[in-house]
């Protein structure tokens, strides 16, 4: 069984996906497996750089690096039941990327019941999501926790929660013990 895989998600400055040079610099990092790019549906001139790594170790390292420098950087480990669903969601036409910031203690347990809901009951268009939990950059940094939704495309999920069903049903889960959150979309692409 292959491990599950640690991402960083990092929000950069412009639309196109970094040079090659930069990516090639990437791609050499111990513990590297994959990178991906997209721009935020919400905004196109923010770039969504995504790249897996084998260990929380190797993350944080690169994310601590010059290499990982960007506006925002978040690392998350997806844990082992999920992460068939986690490469679902970013490998669908587009990528719904909700974050709760401020996590409380057992806001992780409702996302997963949420996901899990609406995996067994999957509205028209949705491929799938899956939970990731945030890893601590540096102390006091509050927990963050990430949800991947992976659908035909952005209006599919504006359709799919507006319906009645399994978001409609559970969404009570992802209101409770967070301090805010923040949603977009992204169509991820190999690079």
């Amino acid at each position: 069984m292959a491990a599950s895989p640690v991402v960083v998600f990092q929000t950069i400055g412009q639309s196109q996906p970094p040079a090659a040079t930069t990516l090639d610099e990437i791609k050499k990092q111990d513990g590297f497996r994959r990178a991906l790019f997209g721009v935020k549906l919400e905004d196109p001139e923010t770039g969504i750089l995504y790249t897996e790594w084998s260990s929380t170790d190797a993350a944080v390292s690169y994310s601590s690096s010059q290499l990982g420098n960007a506006k925002e950087t978040f690392v998350f480990a997806v844990p082992q039941k999920h992460a068939s669903g986690w490469q679902s969601a970013v490998a669908a036409p587009c990528t719904e990327v909700f974050t709760a910031y401020g996590a409380e203690d057992g806001f992780l347990g409702n996302l997963d019941q949420f996901l899990d809901a609406v995996n067994a009951n999957a509205p028209e268009g949705f491929y799938g999501g899956s939970p990731g939990e945030g890893v601590a950059l540096k102390e006091g940094d509050e927990k963050v926790v990430r949800g991947v939704l992976g659908w035909k495309s952005r209006e599919a999920h504006f359709e799919a929660k507006d319906k009645p069903g399994a978001i409609q049903e559970n969404i009570h889960l992802l209101r409770v013990m967070r301090r805010a959150v923040d949603l977009f979309h992204v169509q991820l692409r190999e690079l």
